[in-house]
């Protein structure tokens, strides 16, 4: 594994961490209406699992012997709460990313390896649950299973 690469890599995702956990705080309070109430909490739960990706990651910079950034990505702000969960989705689709090329990095280290797919595991969660709020994915529903039936015992 060259460690240089993943100080590096492992730096960039503490930022984008440490951005997604003020984002998505922000969003939790500028948040108003009718869907503040369902909303706000899943955006303070996504701030505290952002915190606390870049707490762990910052552990294993450490462990590199080198120091964590602590400067945040880009943060991007709005009232509007379709612009919130799609700035958050592209948080997790660039965390995703970048946990992704971590574990190519990795190589055979395997606590790295281990922890960048455990962390993509978690973005891609996050991203799934983001794109079923926002109705982005299509489904395909075949004929055949459109009336489901079961048969008495």
């Amino acid at each position: 594994m060259n460690e240089q690469a993943m100080i590096k890599l492992l730096n960039g995702a503490i930022s984008l961490e440490y951005g997604g956990a003020i984002q998505y705080a922000q969003s939790s309070v500028l948040l108003q209406g009718t869907y503040r109430e369902v909303h706000a909490d899943l955006f303070k739960e996504m701030s505290d699992d952002c915190f606390n990706h870049a707490r762990n990651l910052g552990e294993y910079v450490v462990g590199l012997g080198a120091i964590p950034t602590v400067e945040p990505a880009p943060i991007k702000q709005t009232t509007d709460l379709t612009e919130m969960l799609n700035y958050g989705l592209e948080i997790e689709t660039k965390a995703l990313e970048t946990y992704s090329k971590g574990v190519e990095l990795a190589e055979d280290n395997v606590p790295f390896r281990v922890m960048l797919e455990d962390m993509a595991h978690e973005e891609y969660k996050h991203k799934l649950e983001l794109q079923k709020i926002l109705n982005k994915l299509t489904l395909q529903v075949p004929d055949a299973v459109k009336e489901v039936r079961f048969k008495q015992a």
